[in-house]
């Protein structure tokens, strides 16, 4: 393995290069399309509206000041060992996870939806990998890397468990016209629901209200471009959005709390002196 101080470089280099790629798709740098484009080719209940997908830029910003935090960590004169230790578990998992990224965005761009969803897979299961490893469920400290390490992580994570969701629209749409408008309905409503229920459970156990943020910033997407341009007169996708946006400010407002009641815990742990046995 390499040492800390190359990893958590080639870290910060492998994620600034990717999420500099996905800026250039989305806004038409290098082609006379973006990715959003291909996906409008195949709407669903489920297509976020445009302005939905600029989260990448939100999501590139957050997570190359977290790399850097964790590159910065490991390359002082007195190199943070909790950084350096994170780094070490993150291994090469994170440089994996960004090629699937990059590979998967630059497939579906050029419409290779099957391809690009095997990707997209791989990219969410090292994503989970590397938030295990770090544990980043007990990151809740007063400290800027770990703000930035479960913001970033967190935001990035939720998207990508909901791109898989509406991606799996995209194919029904894509491939499957012979379902009937009430089968390819209720198939997007479910979905919906099971991304829902895993985005709410995956925000509560690993203390990370972000990804349940995400999931209200997605549906509200999904609700926006059904207002703008339905898809059908005689199926209605909007309760349901409705519903899972509630759900998800709920669970943000409240796995926020829990945040905020583990820091306290933290800092009466801190600064109680140790007993005398």
């Amino acid at each position: 393995m390499a040492t800390p101080r190359t990893l958590s470089f080639l870290n910060l280099l492998i994620v600034a290069l990717n999420f500099v790629w996905i800026a250039s798709l989305e806004n038409e740098l290098f082609f006379s399309f973006s990715f959003t484009d291909t996906i409008e080719l195949y709407p669903s209940y489920l297509t976020p509206a445009k302005f939905t997908y600029k989260i990448w830029s939100f999501i590139g910003l957050i997570m190359i000041i977290a790399a850097y935090m964790m590159y910065k960590g490991s390359i002082d004169n007195d190199p943070n060992s909790t950084t350096v230790k994170k780094v070490e578990k993150i291994d090469y998992l994170l440089i994996l996870n960004q090629l699937a990224l990059g590979l998967s965005m630059t497939l579906k761009h050029n419409d290779y939806f099957i391809c690009s969803i095997i990707f997209s897979t791989v990219c969410l299961i090292s994503i989970f990998t590397v938030n295990r490893r770090i544990q980043i469920r007990r990151l809740t400290s007063n400290s800027i890397t770990r703000y930035f390490i479960r913001l970033g992580f967190g935001i990035y994570t939720g998207w990508i468990m909901f791109v898989l969701a509406f991606n799996a629209t995209t194919i029904l749409s894509k491939y499957s016209i012979q379902l009937g408008d009430q089968l390819f309905f209720y198939l997007n409503v479910c979905i919906l629901i099971l991304i829902s229920i895993a985005m709410i459970l995956y925000s509560y156990f690993y203390f990370l209200p972000t990804v349940s943020a995400v999931l209200v910033w997605g549906c509200y997407g999904i609700y926006y471009q059904i207002n703008l341009n339905p898809i059908s007169e005689y199926y209605n996708i909007k309760p349901y959005t409705i519903f899972a946006m509630i759900l998800g400010i709920i669970f943000t407002a409240y796995n926020y709390y829990r945040c905020s009641e583990r820091r306290k815990e933290l800092i009466v742990v801190i600064q109680e002196p140790p007993s005398i046995s």
